[in-house]
């Protein structure tokens, strides 16, 4: 199977150049380090290599606290740290500095091949459930301990994968172990046939810690919101801006921040205000609010906890339109009550245990979102009973990201 699957994805390898071309028109950060990506003119690294693969923004964010306590205890080593995504890469440069940053290879056979040789990593580690047969099977051939972390497999993905076990099973069982966020995961990759190390571990994206730069970051903020009211919308996906522009009250006192998922939209965002007349700023000018600007763009990357600090109120995107939302977890890490539209389903355990804990609040549409917002504007026990359990949700979950390091510094 595996030499089938590389000799299919030979055949098309000659359109990934294209591919990074026509997505280098939206973002021109993917036509750089292209080279990376096809295993060509790699470094040789100077010290023994602990690999990591967190494929983008939410990945990266969730290994913090595992990369610390492996920096700490094996100082000999260094971090390599693979991303699939330019937002990933660009966030995990940030994020660690000490580290190596490196684009994933393409799944195909020479690229690994080349990535492999040229790293000879001591261990690896792809965070949440990136299937990839060329460097799973390859990561054996090179005697790689290799885990799958943080892995979440719910019964939609089961059932697709079901389909296809007796193909996929010999590739996945190459796995030293996977360690799964939930009991569910667990049963339907025992299911499925996998016969390696098995072990219910939580969700490392709990395990969250201030970044280095968050003082001076969020100081620098301050400046800039100059002790004004913030009402943020964080990761807005397409179409809900203009929703969000349609029913916010711009007589209030407070300021809207809008932070687009993509950053290819901050100049879009920009555009629709600009048309609708509205006074705004982007982050990126560092200036202070003058008295009439209504909105600020969050258009900068590795920010968000910042941007969560100077927050009464958090509102995630994706949640509004049907995207399946986006992460919470840093909303409540910074004791911010949480709002959040029906369509969760990319964190529908997040968010059912949340609204159990009583620190978030669904609404049902944008203008019920209005009255929500409005009421925690107006009523301090509210929004003081809502930002109490934060601590308390979060506290319940953390200490996944020690697990895994108990687990995975036994091959080191």
């Amino acid at each position: 199977m595996i030499f089938i699957y590389s000799f299919l994805l030979y055949l098309i390898s000659p359109l990934l150049p294209l591919y990074l071309k026509y997505r280098g028109k939206k973002n021109p950060d993917y036509l750089l380090n292209w080279n990376e990506r096809f295993g060509i003119n790699l470094k040789t690294p100077l010290k023994k290599i602990i690999w990591i693969h967190a494929v983008s923004v939410g990945e990266t964010r969730a290994t913090i606290k595992l990369i610390k306590l492996l920096s700490d205890s094996y100082p000999e080593y260094q971090i390599l740290i693979t991303n699939m995504t330019p937002t990933g890469r660009k966030t995990a440069r940030n994020l660690f500095p000490n580290a190596i940053v490196h684009y994933i290879p393409y799944d195909l056979y020479f690229s690994v091949r080349k990535f492999y040789k040229t790293f000879k990593p001591a261990i690896g580690i792809i965070m949440e459930t990136e299937i990839w047969p060329n460097l799973i099977w390859q990561s054996k051939k090179f005697k790689i301990p290799l885990y799958l972390a943080n892995a979440r497999l719910s019964y939609r993905s089961y059932n697709g994968y079901n389909r296809f076990k007796y193909l996929l099973m010999p590739v996945i069982n190459q796995l030293k172990g996977i360690l799964c966020q939930e009991e569910n995961t667990l049963n339907n990759f025992k299911n499925l046939g996998y016969t390696g190390d098995l072990t219910i571990v939580g969700n490392t994206k709990f395990d969250l810690e201030l970044p280095e730069n968050f003082l001076s970051v969020k100081e620098s903020l301050n400046k800039i919101i100059d002790n004004r009211k913030i009402i943020c919308f964080a990761s807005t996906r397409d179409g809900e801006e203009d929703l969000i522009l349609d029913n916010i009250d711009l007589s209030l006192d407070v300021i809207y921040l809008i932070i687009p998922r993509h950053p290819e939209r901050f100049s879009l965002l920009a555009e629709t205000l600009e048309k609708r007349s509205i006074k705004y700023i982007r982050r990126s000018q560092n200036k202070p609010l003058a008295k009439d600007d209504k909105i600020i763009i969050g258009d900068s990357m590795g920010e968000m906890l910042a941007y969560y600090a100077i927050s009464e109120i958090v509102v995630i995107g994706g949640s509004i339109n049907d995207f399946g939302g986006q992460n919470p977890l840093e909303a409540f890490f910074m004791d911010k009550p949480v709002l959040f539209g029906k369509s969760m389903y990319n964190f529908s355990k997040i968010a059912k245990d949340s609204l159990d804990t009583g620190c978030a609040i669904q609404f049902d549409n944008i203008q019920n979102l209005k009255k929500i917002i409005d009421d925690l504007l107006i009523n301090d026990d509210l929004y003081c009973q809502l930002k109490n359990k934060c601590k308390l949700f979060m506290d319940k979950y953390q200490g996944a990201s020690q697990r895994i390091y108990d687990i995975v510094n036994k091959d080191l």
